[in-house]
C-alpha cells in the first residue's frame, strides 16, 4: 500500500508541476507530512530531490515547446542561487544542534508563510508589487533564500515575482520558473540530502511516478488556457496552506 501510494502521489504531483510550476514547496513538502508522516526537514529534502528529478523532464517538455524564458532565467538565478546555498547550509548546521527541534516546528511555520504570502499576493497583486519595490534588486535573493531554508518554490514565490519582473504569458512564467525551480531545488536537495535529511525509497517511488504524471500531462498544457493555468496555480496553493494549517494545529 505504501508503495501504490507513493507511485500515485509522484503521479499527481508530475502533473501539478508542469502544468502549474507548483511543485516541491506547497505540494511535496506537506503532502509527506501528512500522507508518510516524515519530518519538516526530511520532507524538504526528499521533495527537493524528488522536484529537480520531476523537473528535468518537465524542462525538456517547457524547452521543446518555447515556454523558457532563458534571459530572465539568467537575471533571476544570478541571485537566488548563492542565497538558496547559503540558507540551505544553515539550516542544516542547526539542526545538529540542541535547537534541532525548534528548527523542525520552525520549517513548518516557514513553508505557511510562505504560502500564505503567496496566496495573499494573487488576490492583491499590489501586495507583491510593494515587496518588490521595498526589496528592489533582492527579491531573486530572497525567493532564493526561501527555497533553501522550506523547500517552497515555484509556485510560491518565483511564479509571481517573475510575473512582477517580466509581465510575460503565464505559461512562459511558468516554464521559466520551472527551470529555475529544478537548480535551487538541485542546490536544496543536495545540502538537505547531504545532512541525511532523505528517505531514499520514497524519493525513488514519487520521482518514477511523478516522471509518469508528466508525460502524461503534456498534452494538456497547450489545451489549456492561460487564465485557466494561473487559476489552477493559486487554487492549489490555496489547498497547500489549508493543509500545512491543518498539520501545524496537530503539533
Amino acid at each position: 500500500m505504501f508503495e501504490v501510494t507513493a507511485l500515485l502521489f509522484g503521479v499527481l504531483c508530475g502533473l501539478l508541476i508542469l502544468l502549474s510550476g507548483v511543485g516541491a514547496g506547497v505540494i511535496m513538502v506537506p503532502g509527506l507530512m501528512l500522507l508518510f508522516g516524515v519530518a519538516p526537514a526530511t520532507a524538504v529534502g526528499t521533495a527537493s530531490l524528488v522536484s529537480v528529478l520531476i523537473k528535468v523532464v518537465a524542462t525538456y517538455a517547457h524547452g521543446r515547446d518555447s515556454r523558457v524564458d532563458w534571459t530572465l532565467f539568467k537575471r533571476f538565478s544570478r541571485w537566488a542561487v548563492p542565497s538558496c546555498l547559503l540558507l540551505a547550509l544553515v539550516i542544516t548546521l542547526l539542526l545538529r544542534t540542541s535547537w534541532g527541534g525548534s528548527v523542525q516546528h520552525g520549517l513548518k511555520l516557514a513553508v505557511l508563510a510562505a504560502a500564505g504570502f503567496a496566496l495573499l499576493a494573487s488576490f492583491r497583486p499590489q501586495v507583491l508589487q510593494h515587496v518588490g519595490q521595498w526589496l528592489g534588486g533582492l527579491m531573486p535573493s530572497a525567493c532564493g533564500a526561501m527555497v533553501g531554508a522550506t523547500g517552497v518554490g515555484g509556485g510560491v514565490l518565483i511564479v509571481p515575482t517573475l510575473r512582477a519582473m517580466s509581465g510575460a504569458d503565464i505559461k512562459v512564467v511558468v516554464g521559466t520558473s520551472t527551470v529555475i525551480g529544478l537548480l535551487l531545488s538541485a542546490c536544496t536537495g543536495l545540502v538537505f540530502s547531504g545532512g541525511g535529511h532523505l528517505e531514499p525509497l520514497l524519493a525513488l517511488l514519487v520521482t518514477l511516478g511523478g516522471a509518469v504524471g508528466v508525460m502524461l500531462g503534456r498534452p494538456l498544457v497547450a489545451r489549456l488556457s492561460s487564465r485557466a493555468v494561473s487559476g489552477l496555480v493559486y487554487t492549489l496553493i490555496g489547498v497547500s496552506l489549508l493543509n500545512m494549517t491543518y498539520d501545524l494545529l496537530l503539533v
